[in-house]
């Protein structure tokens, strides 16, 4: 594998990381290496920041405006809230929403929609959720009243006790039980990569 000398020690892939990663993400030894060397190619710093994240994605969404949505991932995959994301984040997060359990992809899922980290969706942060799916399809902003029913339609749905707020549990049991909410949420099938 790679000449780990010319890495500096602060950089190097830890015993630590490869127990940690082996733990939650089910893969081998020789994976993670093989995915840390790639993660330094591209961020030699070990770090993603957030312009760097934001411009990846923008090329993936060449017709959408991606900021909006892309901000909101960022801020869910960085966990340790550093304010940017360090190969454990992104190993976990690229986990999750390809190879997790539904309900793993749907507590992340919960973490994008819970803007504020407060434990529970409010109405404000489903809109701006919708809104910034929609702006990654495409969508014209013309269209933001159409946004706007979607997401009352799907808090309503959600909002089971009628308590002016989601909370986790109340998130996963509406998606499990509703395949068009999913569909609607963007995670047709529960596969959950976002759109």
């Amino acid at each position: 594998m790679g000449n780990t000398a010319c890495i500096p020690r602060q950089l190097r892939l830890t015993e630590e990381d490869i127990k940690f990663l082996q733990e939650n993400t089910e893969m081998e030894t020789e994976d993670i290496k093989t995915w840390y060397e790639g993660f330094l190619s591209d961020f030699p710093t070990g770090q993603l920041s957030k312009p760097d994240f934001l411009s990846l994605h923008a090329q993936f969404f060449p017709h959408g405006k991606a900021d909006s949505l892309c901000s909101l991932l960022f801020k869910a995959f960085d966990t340790n809230k550093s304010g940017s994301i360090d190969f454990r984040e992104f190993m976990l997060a690229i986990y999750i929403t390809s190879k997790g359990s539904p309900d793993e992809k749907l507590k992340w899922a919960f973490k994008v929609y819970d803007i504020d980290g407060n434990g529970t969706i409010e109405f404000g942060e489903m809109k701006r959720v919708v809104n910034a799916v929609y702006k990654v399809l495409g969508h014209a902003s013309t269209e933001r009243p159409c946004f706007n029913l979607k997401a009352d339609v799907m808090f309503a749905e959600m909002d089971k006790n009628s308590d002016g707020m989601i909370d986790q549990q109340e998130f996963i049991e509406a998606c499990k039980g509703n395949e068009s909410l999913m569909e609607q949420l963007g995670y047709p099938g529960v596969k959950l990569h976002l759109i």
